[in-house]
């Protein structure tokens, strides 16, 4: 069983990120970027730049990374992306899949982001939901992206 407070060892940081099969590492870590670390120490070039007002997006293929003041501050992963959390959810898994793993419930925080409570560090979108708009109701939608972020 999934725990928030358990210790995930963090590889150095990777300069030739991404890796499309890195673990997924609630709070910490995800295609070989580390949050915290520097965006300019990854020599690939990424396929865009999105300036925000705020925060710069990088994309690459099936990642994407948000950056302030030049430091990683969320990752984001996509199709394409074969790297696991704890093993278990990947993109295509279910809500449900995630429920059975964390022995939790899943539900939509403030920002409209899903999440599984208790599990901070991460979050996740899903396919289009059936016509119910409740996560009880939709608890086959698979997994589209999973973002990484630092726990406040």
């Amino acid at each position: 069983m999934p725990n928030s407070s358990r210790s995930f060892r963090v590889n150095e940081v990777n300069q030739s990120a991404p890796d499309l099969s890195a673990p997924i590492v609630p709070g910490k870590s995800a295609a070989g970027f580390v949050l915290g670390s520097r965006i300019e120490d990854f020599s690939i070039r990424p396929n865009w730049i999105e300036n925000r007002s705020q925060c710069l997006v990088q994309a690459f293929t099936s990642v994407k990374v948000w950056s302030e003041n030049g430091l990683i501050t969320q990752i984001g992963v996509y199709e394409g992306y074969l790297g696991t959390l704890d093993h278990h959810i990947r993109i295509g898994s279910t809500i449900a899949q995630v429920e059975s793993w964390c022995r939790c419930q899943v539900v939509e925080n403030d920002e409209d982001n899903l999440i599984a409570q208790g599990h901070t560090g991460w979050c996740f979108e899903t396919t289009e939901w059936a016509d119910n708009r409740t996560v009880e109701e939709n608890r086959n939608a698979s997994i589209v992206a999973i973002f990484v972020h630092q726990v406040p």
